[in-house]
């Protein structure tokens, strides 16, 4: 009875051991929700889970228009990229619990099955006498044995697995700024290939009207029949840029869905037009952010972390580990009928190999020492690539104030050569050296608008948060100025 007590004394103290520990992790990852960025990133985690099994509501019996925000929450509820970064969170976290494990109690069983018996004969040779005697046995036991202390060995294996669990947090963070990223470029790339349709239909509709006035003047022999076949030749050619600008507007509106998680869906149509808005930021602020929330440089900066508490650990593989053990086996039998147990506590070493601890101890200082330069060449890349989009921004805002001057300047133009021509003064070659710079300085315009927002998303993207907006305006644009 004294010694189920102690068995008993031993599965209360490994539960105890078991409920701090589970305390201490659920202490560890609470903590983290002080930082605003972890809260929101669990919020829209929790939304996550509870929407990943749902299939997108669309379906191309419905038409839809989208606003830029609403392809974005698409995207973050249906884009599988985003699931599969959620997940991966999901391993790492249990890799924290997996290193906590070594302070679990391990426990063993057996039951061992034997059959023995004993043959005598005796006697003269014209007689003798036989005895036979067998037993069957059966030896059930059960040990356990609990990790009390291991000078930090576990704790330091631990801390890295949580340094690499908040590492991939911050690479699901990157995932989706990059996803929004590609959202916006797809979405500006398709509200340029809508103004590029709007453009080549104003032109062919131009076309059909020239070639209805070069048919007029040919009959009434004003104009050579040279200016028929040219102006069937633009509306032929304006004709095949529609088409081919009708499905770079499908392509982009394919891939557009495909971001979103939902590739199959195509009938909807996009609220917005290509602007240009002025940002509320410095580039000394934006490398500033940037180096304050971009998720892929936290991430290399947690990784660096998780490298040194690997380097810890390894250094404390030398030191032994302090444990307590039990058993307790239970005879069933003629001669096994018996009881056997112990309990005790020891200090022990587990395989130790000096010369391959050592080599593991500069394995991990060199995996260190690779994590910090790796972070500090992401640094250099953020610091590059922020500077770099802001001052490619500047210039696409200027380009865009340019490219506005020229089209005025080639409406103009194309409005002088067209009264020439209907007035029977202008010729075919003035008419279509106008049509060709008003058509060029249209898709000039949108391009550098085009550009303009791109590189703003790339900035944004960059950053790690979307930039504010000034209520100031550049320049407004019309449909009638275009």
């Amino acid at each position: 009875m004294r010694f189920n007590k102690k068995i008993l004394s031993l599965i209360v103290l490994s539960c105890f051991v078991l409920t701090s520990v589970s305390t201490a992790e659920a202490f560890s990852l609470k903590k983290n929700k002080n930082n605003t960025q972890v809260v929101t990133l669990q919020k829209n985690k929790k939304k996550q889970k509870k929407t990943q099994e749902e299939q997108p509501p669309y379906t191309n019996e419905v038409h839809s228009v989208f606003s830029l925000n609403d392809c974005i929450d698409n995207a973050i509820k249906y884009n599988p990229g985003i699931q599969a970064s959620i997940y991966n969170e999901d391993v790492y976290k249990s890799q924290i619990g997996q290193a906590w494990a070594n302070y679990f109690p391990s426990l063993s069983a057996s039951l061992e099955a034997s059959r023995s018996g004993n043959k005598y004969i005796g006697g003269s040779p014209y007689g003798g006498s036989m005895s036979q005697y067998t037993t069957m046995g059966y030896v059930p036991s059960v040990s356990a044995d609990m990790l009390l202390f291991d000078f930090g060995k576990t704790k330091a294996s631990a801390d890295m697995a949580k340094r690499y669990y908040e590492a991939s947090k911050e690479n699901t963070k990157e995932n989706i700024n990059t996803i929004i990223y590609n959202i916006k470029s797809t979405y500006y790339n398709i509200l340029f290939a809508q103004a590029q349709v709007h453009v080549y239909e104003d032109t062919v509709a131009d076309y059909e009207l020239q070639l209805n006035q070069a048919w007029g003047f040919y009959r009434y022999g004003t104009k050579p029949k040279l200016d028929v076949v040219t102006a069937e030749y633009n509306l032929g050619k304006a004709k095949l840029n529609l088409v081919k600008a009708k499905n770079v507007l499908e392509v982009a509106k394919v891939e557009l869905s495909k971001i979103m998680g939902m590739p199959e869906y195509t009938n909807y149509e996009l609220s917005d037009q290509l602007t240009l808005n002025l940002f509320d930021i410095t580039e000394e602020d934006a490398i500033k952010i940037a180096f304050d929330v971009r998720p892929e440089l936290i991430s290399a900066q947690k990784s660096a972390e998780a490298a040194k508490m690997n380097l810890r650990a390894a250094r404390r593989e030398f030191a032994p580990n302090l444990g307590i053990y039990g058993s307790y086996g239970n005879g069933i039998g003629n001669e096994y009928n018996l009881q056997s147990g112990q309990i005790g506590v020891g200090l022990a070493y587990n395989g130790l190999n000096l010369m391959r601890l050592k080599k593991q101890v500069d394995e991990a200082n060199a995996s260190y020492k690779k994590a910090k330069a790796q972070y500090e060449d992401t640094k250099h890349d953020v610091y590059f690539n922020v500077k770099k989009n802001y001052m490619d921004l500047e210039t696409d805002r200027e380009a865009i104030v340019i490219a506005k001057l020229a089209l005025d300047q080639a409406k103009e133009q194309y409005r002088q050569v067209t009264g020439r021509y209907k007035a029977g003064v202008g010729d075919a070659i003035e008419l279509k050296d106008g049509e060709n710079t008003y058509l060029n300085a249209r898709l000039d315009f949108y391009n550098a608008m085009l550009n303009y927002n791109n590189t703003a998303a790339s900035l944004e993207r960059e950053i790690g948060l979307p930039l504010k907006q000034k209520d100031e305006k550049v320049l407004n644009v019309t449909k009638e100025d275009l």
